[in-house]
């Protein structure tokens, strides 16, 4: 085996033990010297970075000073421009109404809401210039229509008296609380003697009044020109000859000041009109002691000065730079700039998730098109009103709102230009209600307008016409340029608590079909009875779809007579519900239900097969008569129902002249063209055409020309009057001798007296159907029927 390998030992010698302890020491004055360089350059880096701080404080503070000071500046431009496009409004509907009257310009500023989308307006008003040459046309004009300028005894008094070259009288006011003048001939240019410059510069002109809002809320009253054809003309003499007199609105400056300031403390804002010999001021807001202020031209004669408090860049004055620079030592400088580095991602971080969930969140709550509140966002806002309500008892209200032109705009211009209508309908619906209530999007054209408190203070009838009136007012979308269309809306109305938003909402969609059976374009209000008709009708609807299965259906069959012979010259098939417990069921009441469903189309394919199959048996018993099936819009809108008719003759085996189809104008007007090929179509089987309800609809001989139509049946309604009512006996004439034109044959409809009988013989009518022959009646009760009149061929 081999051995081991030999192990060296080695002892340090004393040079070694130097070399090592002066490597040792060098060591440690080097961490020495680097800790001495590591603490000086903390001290250096404590000190600027102190100074840094401060230096930062204050910068921001300034920009967030300047920065608020902007939007402060931008707030009121924008309320200045607001106001602007009121007097435009103003202008114009005073330009387009020359005998304008104080209650029609009332009328106008509440249709327009405009003390409710300008809170800062106090009132507004017409004034009119008056030279000395015109004054006493003006007084007979005033005698005759502005008796607000009269004062007792119907006494035409200037205030202040006297004569001057120029009178300036407010002729149309409307105030948020007390009128702008009294009854009084207030010559306001005596007050403000500027007021006469402005016409020839064609600027406006204010001034400060005191009235109305009392002396802890001062006024502002603006005076913008006014002249002929609207626009301001390019010249003083143009001026001179157009002018009219001016717009004024009366304004409480605070209230503009305040709401600029919402989300701005520490900071005043003054107003100032820099107009020369004249101070006008208005203050708002409070910054304590000032350490900045901007001055902004609003160019308007008017200047905002704007106040607030900056941090200085003192390094003792600001705390942050204090305690930074009392840390002194690098590990503390270090450990501060550390937990400042990551306060500073993590603050980053958490922004980024916030403004990303944020949001997400809006758009899970808000409608992707109009940008208004979703089902969703409806029904919780709903449930937070609900529970106010009930804490508070305030008064609450769920307007359910459907577009009833909707469809045509959609199909017209296309869908890009109904989304645009949707969003019209949204902006429209937003200007109209306060801030403080809600409008939402449930889905299609379908949206909802949540109110409570001081909105329903009128009652929720107000809110509903407000919403009727600016929806009605025309607009334009994309392909419909130069053709404003117009459109209306219908809206149910739930008022009051209820247990759960959906049960709120619900009933207000019930009272919006109410609105919309009532013929839309107005509002109903849910009371009780509709959720009661509303459950009998859903279990009518429900047990109709098995009533066809479970054989509940059956025909009954009314005659028809020849009016000069008095023979059965056919028989119409009615049908009738037999149901299980609330005995024999109306056709009003279910065949609406059927046609809604769409269950119409099996259930009219069910008649009609029967029908002809009836008429088979008494042709093949030797009666032979004509058998009349009434045809709903759901199946002559359907192709198919060529080859149900053709199967029905087929399967029974019944001549197809012997078989009349009775159809509506209403119907044939739904889709003219469409009706009249697939009447083609079913006359290319041999069957005959009659318009049922004639008179009601159209009515006229371009339609009539464009179907192949064997008969008119004139409505009942005409018939009931004819014998003493001389209008409704014309009428009729005219309705038979249409048909005689045309060479169709002519039946009359619910004759139930022998005068009826005998007018309609006059007139030549050929048919004629109704009680006074015979009621519907059952097979054996028809089968008796022309048994006894000896009809059997």
């Amino acid at each position: 085996m081999g051995g081991t390998s030999p192990v060296t030992s080695s002892v340090a010698t004393p040079p070694d033990l130097k070399s090592a302890g002066y490597r040792r020491a060098r060591r440690v004055r080097l961490w020495i010297a680097f800790a001495a360089v590591l603490a000086l350059g903390g001290i250096v880096a404590t000190i600027l970075a102190s100074r840094a701080v401060a230096n930062n404080d204050a910068s921001t503070s300034r920009r967030a000073f300047v920065q608020a000071s902007n939007q402060i500046v931008a707030t009121l431009r924008l309320a200045i421009n607001h106001e602007d496009d009121l007097v435009v409004a103003a202008a114009a509907f005073d330009l387009d109404n020359p005998n304008l009257s104080n209650a029609t310009f009332a009328r106008w500023t509440s249709v327009i809401g405009a003390f409710e989308r300008y809170p800062e307006l106090s009132g507004m008003g017409i004034l009119t210039f008056v030279p000395l040459s015109r004054l006493h046309a003006f007084e007979v004009h005033a005698r005759e229509y502005l008796p607000g300028l009269l004062g007792p005894n119907r006494s035409f008094a200037i205030l202040p008296p006297g004569v001057r070259p120029y009178y300036c009288f407010v002729t149309e006011s409307v105030s948020r609380e007390t009128a702008i003048h009294s009854n009084a001939a207030v010559d306001y240019c005596a007050s403000e003697p500027k007021l006469i410059e402005s016409r020839l510069t064609g600027q406006g002109y204010d001034f400060a009044i005191s009235f109305g809002q009392g002396s802890n809320k001062p006024l502002l009253a603006i005076e913008t020109p006014l002249y002929h054809g609207g626009g301001v003309p390019a010249t003083v003499a143009a001026r001179d000859s157009a002018f009219v007199g001016w717009i004024g609105t009366v304004i409480v400056p605070g209230v503009l000041l305040n709401s600029a300031l919402q989300g701005h403390p520490g900071i005043a804002v003054a107003l100032h009109d820099t107009t020369p010999s004249r101070i006008l001021a208005f203050t708002a807001g409070y910054a304590g002691r000032v350490t900045q202020s901007t001055v902004t031209d609003l160019d308007n004669g008017e200047t905002v000065q704007i106040y607030g408090r900056i941090g200085s860049a003192a390094v003792f004055a600001n705390s942050d730079s204090r305690a930074l620079l009392c840390g002194g030592l690098l590990l503390s400088v270090l450990l501060a700039l550390l937990v400042l580095v990551l306060s500073t991602g993590r603050a980053r971080a958490l922004r980024l998730v916030f403004d990303k969930t944020e949001q997400l969140s809006f758009q899970a709550m808000h409608d992707g098109l109009t940008g208004l509140p979703n089902r969703a966002l409806v029904i919780d806002r709903a449930e937070q009103m609900l529970a106010r309500a009930r804490r508070y008892h305030t008064p609450i209200a769920a307007l359910f709102i459907d577009v009833d032109g909707f469809k045509h705009v959609n199909d017209t211009f296309g869908h890009a230009a109904g989304d645009q209508f949707l969003r019209v309908i949204a902006e429209r619906l937003s200007g109209v209600v306060r801030d403080s209530d809600s409008v939402g999007r449930l889905g299609g054209d379908e949206f909802v307008v949540l109110v409570e408190g001081e909105t329903l203070f009128a009652g929720p009838e107000t809110v509903a016409e407000r919403l009727l009136a600016v929806l009605r007012q025309p607009f334009e979308v994309a392909g419909s340029v130069g053709r404003p269309q117009s459109s209306s809306v219908s809206i149910g109305i739930a008022v009051g608590q209820r247990s759960s938003a959906d049960e709120m909402l619900r009933d207000a969609d019930l009272a919006l079909y109410k609105a919309k059976q009532a013929g839309k374009d107005r509002y109903v209000i849910f009371d009780q009875s509709m959720q009661t008709a509303s459950a009998d009708r859903f279990a009518l609807e429900t047990e109709l779809g098995s009533a066809l299965a479970k054989r509940q259906f059956y025909l009954l069959y009314q005659p028809t007579f020849d009016l000069q012979t008095q023979h059965v010259t056919g028989v119409e098939a009615l049908i009738r519900w037999r149901h299980p417990t609330r005995g024999v069921v109306e056709p009003d009441l279910f065949i609406p239900l059927a046609e809604e469903n769409a269950m119409i189309v099996p259930i009219g394919r069910w008649v009609l097969g029967e029908a002809c199959r009836q008429a088979a048996i008494w042709h093949a018993a030797g009666y032979v008569m004509r058998m009349s099936v009434n045809v709903s819009a759901r199946q002559l809108d359907r192709d198919a129902f060529v080859d149900e008719v053709r199967e029905a003759l087929t399967d029974s085996d019944l001549a197809p002249e012997t078989l009349t189809l009775e159809i509506t104008e209403t119907v044939l007007m739904r889709d003219a063209e469409a009706a009249a090929l697939r009447l083609r179509a079913l006359k290319a089987l041999g069957v005959r055409i009659a318009i049922d309800d004639f008179g009601t609809g159209y009515s006229s001989l371009a339609y009539l020309r464009q179907f192949p139509v064997d008969a008119l049946k004139i409505d009942r309604s005409f018939i009931s009057g004819i014998s003493s009512n001389r209008e409704a006996a014309a009428l009729m004439h005219t309705l038979i001798q249409l048909g005689k034109t045309l060479g169709l044959e002519t039946l009359g409809e619910g004759i139930e007296e022998h005068a009826q009988l005998e007018q309609l013989k006059l007139e030549d009518c050929d048919s004629g159907q109704g009680f006074l022959f015979a009621r519907p009646l059952d097979v054996e009760a028809v089968t008796r029927f022309l048994e006894r009149n000896r009809i059997r061929v």
